[in-house]
């Protein structure tokens, strides 16, 4: 043990005074969390965006501040060991990348297993297993993940998917960081404290949080375990967001526009996404002739403002939540013959009534919120008579298993769909702001309120499985 004690002091010590002497490009209120063994790639590795024939491996490497570029070489083999590498390269990155690598590794082999490493002056990543999908397969397990805020709690949940061996893939439905201030929305008493102190505003401040966040032990296994397909929801950027503004954004803050950029441009450098020509994060894929996964962009691509059921033009065409391109795109997408549409999808799609003061409300930041094209989308899958569509959604930090039609009814002959919410993470569930009996009392209240929804947990943080096969989906909530 005074063995191990003094290690750890050593390591310590020895980065402290790496830090003095070289300045390392990463934020000094960091530096105790850094591992010394996994230098110069204390944040590990990724993969993402896996295709039948390809897929994106990722890290980050921290170096001496005076070093502008860097050389990293890459590899990629069929076994962990690396004697059969059947790919390799170099990449250079640099400040304006914010000395993050991304590799789109082409001519890879559906469904197959693949572990990759990274290289910087002889020195070593970890290794990462990433995974291919698949031509033709009879089943499938896809994790789904939403609203993990580092103040809230430990991302222990992020481990138990990395260690569960039948999960092919996971999607992160959004809200995988939280742009408050230390204190602003969360328990800073278990001693997990945001880095930055202060809301994120800059580019800077977002490549910090999310540095902060990929530091994290259970984060970094998950993302050294399974290929992530995300997307982002409000908080990337800011709460309640939309294409030109966001709640959480105040004048004294800057340029909107300016901000939502900068957010973008950290969210890409650091998560394991292929970027398009056409700058939009709405993407498909495709799991052999099993599932059509459609990933949306409910918040940034063309959500217009949020506004109250009482508003004038609640109800106007004009008002969206995809936009009209993204909308075309997705009707086109529902048209594939595959087995199953699974709709990876940021808010709740619905109906689904709330309690409030004054009755049975609706979740304005929702579908609901914008119900032209809510309705125009569920009579385009009445109409198409298209029913094999599964709606996952994350956002709302509660879990409900639900029946989609116009209006919430009990009758299922209406149903066009059926939709699951994913609990969160970590970010607060009822029970945080309520007692034991009155988070039971919402419950209940959601379930009477609701004939459609089958399924509530409003207290529990986790994930959810779903398990695709020919015949059926079976989701458990976790």
């Amino acid at each position: 043990m005074k063995r191990l004690i003094q290690i750890i002091i050593f390591s310590f010590l020895a980065l402290n005074v790496l830090a003095q002497e070289n300045e390392l490009n990463i934020h000094p209120d960091l530096l105790i969390q850094l591992d010394a063994k996994k230098a110069p790639f204390y944040h590990g590795l990724a993969s993402g965006d896996p295709t039948q024939n390809s897929c994106i491996i990722w890290t980050r490497i921290t170096l001496d501040t005076k070093l502008k570029t860097a050389s990293v070489g890459w590899e990629i083999a069929k076994d962990s060991l690396f004697k059969n590498v059947v790919q390799k390269g170099t990449q250079v990155t640099s400040e304006a990348h914010d000395f993050t690598v991304k590799v789109d590794v082409q001519n890879l082999k559906p469904n197959v297993v693949y572990y990759y490493r990274f290289s910087y002056n002889k020195i070593q990543s970890i290794v990462g297993k990433t995974k291919t999908l698949p031509k033709d397969k009879s089943d499938f397990e896809i994790a789904f993940a939403s609203c993990s805020n580092y103040e809230w709690g430990y991302f222990n949940n992020y481990r138990s998917i990395a260690n569960n061996k039948e999960i092919d893939l996971v999607v992160h439905l959004g809200d995988y960081i939280y742009e408050y201030g230390v204190g602003n929305y969360g328990d800073t008493a278990i001693g997990r404290i945001n880095v930055p102190a202060h809301e994120i505003v800059t580019l800077n401040d977002y490549r910090t949080r999310y540095s902060l966040y990929r530091l994290d032990k259970d984060l970094l296994k998950v993302h050294q375990e399974k290929p992530f397909i995300t997307t982002w929801d409000d908080h990337e950027s800011a709460n309640n967001s939309y294409t030109g503004g966001a709640e959480n954004h105040q004048v004294n803050e800057g340029n909107w526009i300016t901000r939502k950029e900068a957010a973008k441009k950290a969210y890409y450098e650091w998560l394991p996404v292929r970027e398009s020509k056409e700058d939009c994060l709405y993407r498909s894929f495709l799991i052999g002739k099993l599932a059509n996964l459609i990933i949306l962009d409910t918040r940034l691509e063309g959500r217009t403002e949020q506004v109250t059921m009482e508003s004038e033009n609640y109800k106007d065409s004009t008002r969206t939540i995809l936009g009209k391109e993204q909308y075309k795109w997705l009707i086109n997408n529902l048209k594939k013959n595959q087995v199953w549409n699974i709709i990876g999808n940021q808010v709740p799609f619905g109906p689904l009534n709330m309690t409030g003061p004054n009755g049975k409300e609706k979740y304005m930041d929702g579908w609901e919120g914008y119900p032209y094209e809510r309705s125009q989308l569920v009579r385009f899958l009445q109409n198409q008579k298209i029913d094999n569509t599964v709606f996952v959604t994350g956002d709302f930090h509660k879990a409900f298993a639900l029946e989609i039609d116009l209006e919430g009814t009990k009758d299922t002959s209406d149903n066009v769909a059926v939709e699951f919410i994913v609990t969160s993470i970590t970010s607060a569930n009822d029970d945080e702001y309520n007692t034991v009996k009155e988070t039971q009392q919402i419950q209940q209240m959601y379930l009477e309120n609701n004939p459609n929804v089958l399924y509530c947990n409003n207290k529990d943080n986790g994930y959810i499985v779903v398990k695709i096969n020919n015949d059926r989906i079976t989701t458990d909530f976790i």
